[in-house]
């Protein structure tokens, strides 16, 4: 949860994120985009490598079906990891 909420923020660039830890806020200058929920469950473990797991709910606000698509832009690029 810690990394996740260090990566928000900056992955939003220039949009403003407000919130708790769990549950954040996302508004662009022209209002509400998405409202960002994360839930920690427990980890997942393959011999003695240990994974965090998280559960992440996005709601996307009325109206901001044209910020839509630059949100899931901006946060898959932000928590983007290599691998397959």
């Amino acid at each position: 949860m810690v990394e996740f909420a260090r990566v928000l923020p900056a992955a939003m660039r220039d949009w403003t994120v407000a919130g708790a830890p769990g549950d954040w806020q996302v508004d662009s200058a022209t209002g509400p985009v998405a409202r960002v929920r994360v839930e920690a469950l427990p980890e997942r473990r393959v011999g003695a490598l240990s994974l965090p797991v998280a559960a992440v709910t996005i709601r996307f606000a009325d109206g901001a079906d044209d910020r839509v698509d630059e949100f899931m832009r901006r946060f898959d690029r932000g928590f983007h990891r290599g691998g397959g």
